[in-house]
């Protein structure tokens, strides 16, 4: 399950770079978002497979994103995603503060989205696609590192202020991986050009 990401980093850029050359063309957009993403799993057996007495693990991560995305016609936008955790948060077990951290190291996806307007100034959207995380836990100056993902699913709201200038608020489920789940709110700023 742990392993490097440096292949992984390299294909996410490779489609950075094959996103911003069909960008040119006009319907594009780049934003920023700050996200508030919920990390859970709930604990039935121990790193043998034996049942356990179960118990949950959660805490609230906190990351930052870039995204590029482009429009094709009215009702639909692909975008790319890459993102960085701010800093790491203590886990809880069974609701109690732990000597545990965990923080997203980096993370990147692939959506795509699916909206109409209405009321001239509000876009809600629903979209489906890939998230990518990679993980790291500390305990007593013990370190880990994890690479999960899956499929992610959504729905947003982008609310122009003026003509090329839009806020967001999202939700969004990131991914259910080895029992593991990531998920939640995100607002920011984005931009048309």
């Amino acid at each position: 399950m742990f392993k490097s990401s440096s292949i992984i980093k390299t294909n996410v850029a490779a489609l950075l770079m094959a996103f911003s050359g069909l960008s040119v063309a006009g319907d594009s957009y780049i934003a920023a978002n700050i996200g508030f993403i919920d990390a859970y799993e709930k604990v039935t057996a121990d790193e043998f497979g034996d049942p356990i007495e179960p118990f949950t693990l959660e805490t609230t991560l906190t990351a930052l994103n870039a995204r590029l995305g482009k429009h094709y016609g009215e009702y639909f936008s692909a975008e790319v995603r890459l993102g960085a955790g701010l800093g790491d948060d203590v886990i809880e077990i069974d609701g109690e503060d732990s000597i545990a951290n965990l923080e997203i190291r980096d993370m990147y996806g692939i959506y795509a989205r699916a909206g109409t307007r209405i009321a001239e100034r509000f876009y809600p959207y629903a979209l489906i696609g890939y998230s990518h995380a990679n993980l790291e836990g500390s305990i007593d100056g013990f370190t880990a590192e994890g690479d999960l993902g899956g499929v992610s699913y959504g729905l947003g709201l982008d609310i122009e202020i003026k003509r090329d200038l839009s806020a967001n608020i999202e939700y969004i489920s990131y991914f259910d991986s080895l029992g593991l789940e990531l998920s939640g709110f995100s607002l920011g700023l984005s931009r048309a050009f």
